[in-house]
């Protein structure tokens, strides 16, 4: 990723917020994620999934399709075609809602939490080469400058 200095990119462009936060993002997930999840058995998940398994190796027990839409903040519609491909590669599975016999939740197999794993290991891996890139000080300040606008925005 071309990114010349602090908020300027490879055309000199002074970059707005959005885009700031967007691309450290792309990088970490078309540069590093989706090889390194590629080499370990996991070609078919790509960055659109990641969510749904973050989400789900956050609530084991599942949830419904309507609430990982929500967390993903997209449709219903979408979340159902990413759980379906996730479906078909084993990560995930429907099964009825113990609540509500009617519905169903989604939750991750084995394979889904042993690729969530191998996810997360990768992620942590790009953070330690952001923290020689930029120093532990300027990453730690940055996670608590993200996590206190996540806060305002959650409320």
């Amino acid at each position: 990723m071309a990114i010349v200095e602090a908020g300027h990119g490879a055309d000199g462009a002074d970059h707005g917020l959005g885009t700031l936060l967007r691309m450290p993002y792309q990088a970490m997930m078309t540069d590093v994620v989706e090889p390194a999840l590629a080499a370990a058995g996991y070609g078919d998940i790509r960055c659109a999934h990641l969510p749904v398994i973050q989400a789900l190796a956050t609530h084991p027990a599942g949830l419904r399709a309507t609430e990982l839409a929500a967390y993903a903040r997209i449709t219903k519609q979408s979340m159902g075609y990413l759980v379906d491909h996730l479906g078909t590669g084993g990560y995930v599975e429907r099964v009825p809602d113990p609540t509500d016999q009617r519905a169903k939740v989604v939750r991750l197999t084995a394979r889904g939490w042993t690729a969530s794993r191998t996810i997360r290991e990768v992620v942590r891996d790009v953070e330690a080469d952001w923290t020689r890139r930029v120093g532990a000080a300027r990453v730690e300040q940055l996670r608590a400058i993200l996590r206190d606008l996540v806060a305002s925005l959650e409320r």
